[in-house]
């Protein structure tokens, strides 16, 4: 990857991650990526339930290389009688991987409070002793407190927070000088930015793909929809871009791209990814193949649930403690971008 579209990739994780993009709430977003797409020549589509559709050209059977721009976040559930707030999930994010986190809490008429997530009595010196190893849960033990002076559920109701509004989590990225990237989202604004990179690279570089390539955008993969509407018709293949889980039990690392090949659902197109390692071996690109179980789907998983007739492929950075505060490499991104133009061709 030449040194210009990386640091472009990153620049562009950087203003991703600064936009709220909670699913449900993708307008934003969704209109930066419209505007982004446009200033490098393309021409977006964009669809009634949110995302985007952009042709990047190319000849040949046509491949959708999609990636999701929302995140996983809160939803107001209701205001207790002390002014804090009772919340619940939009997508996978469980209270043991939020608690402590600084928020954001977006009102219908367009006003933001921050507060933070916490557990109902967090002060260690003052925490019953058979307490304090409980397990946070949005139903019993954790909650929103507001970064205001309220103490009642009237004088929240005054800020204008309602039931429904959204809470969205500061990402906190950081970008060490050993090439390490921490930040929440990561899933799966890194590959956003890895799919940007490469739609700017095709253009300037002026280089016709060997197959009929489209960029998707979608913005409900968080809430288990995905890619599952807004295909083009000449979609023989999916390369679906999302996080590759490092843990124990796992091949894949933090600087490599994965290859997945069964997720918790079903198994992937097995000549697919017999093509990405060949393409990936012959071009030195680090890589890992990997089951990702028992609890991963990706936009691939919503396209062939919705009855695609399509062979898929999920691919993505290695990303360890995923829908927590995660972690990359520059290089792991890198390697994702590197491999989807090596496959293309």
């Amino acid at each position: 990857m030449k040194k210009k579209y990386s640091t472009y990739m990153m620049k562009q994780l950087e203003k991703l991650l600064a936009i709220d993009s909670t699913s449900g709430f993708c307008y934003e977003i969704q209109e930066y990526l419209d505007k982004e797409f446009r200033s490098m020549g393309y021409a977006p589509k964009s669809f009634n339930r949110g995302g985007l559709l952009v042709d990047l050209g190319g000849r040949g059977p046509g491949i959708v290389v999609t990636a999701h721009a929302d995140d996983i976040g809160l939803m107001v559930r209701r205001i207790k009688p002390n002014g804090h707030l009772s919340v619940v999930m939009l997508g996978g994010l469980f209270a043991t991987q939020s608690e402590r986190a600084n928020v954001r809490v977006h009102t219908r008429d367009g006003r933001v409070y921050t507060g933070f997530v916490q557990n109902e009595n967090p002060s260690a010196h003052v925490k019953p002793q058979n307490k304090r190893n409980e397990t946070p849960d949005y139903d019993t033990n954790t909650e929103i407190v507001l970064d205001e002076h309220v103490s009642t559920e009237e004088e929240v109701k005054a800020l204008g927070i309602r039931c429904g509004d959204i809470v969205a989590l500061d990402p906190q990225l950081v970008i060490t000088p050993s090439g390490f990237v921490k930040s929440r989202f990561l899933d799966d604004k890194s590959c956003v930015a890895a799919l940007l990179a490469y739609a700017k690279m095709l253009k300037e570089e002026k280089k016709t793909p060997a197959r009929h390539v489209y960029a998707h955008i979608s913005v409900t993969e968080e809430v288990s929809m995905g890619a599952n509407y807004g295909m083009p018709e000449d979609m023989e293949e999916m390369l679906a871009l999302d996080i590759g889980c490092a843990g124990p039990q796992q091949y894949t690392t933090e600087d490599c791209v994965a290859i997945c090949a069964k997720d918790a659902r079903w198994p992937y197109d097995y000549g697919m990814i017999s093509r990405l390692i060949e393409a990936a071996e012959k071009n030195k690109i680090k890589y890992a193949v990997d089951i990702f179980h028992p609890s991963y789907g990706s936009d691939a998983l919503g396209a062939l649930g919705a009855g695609y007739d399509v062979r898929a492929v999920v691919i993505g950075p290695g990303v360890l403690a995923t829908h927590g505060y995660e972690r990359t490499t520059i290089a792991a991104m890198e390697h994702t971008h590197d491999l989807i133009d090596a496959y293309i061709g």
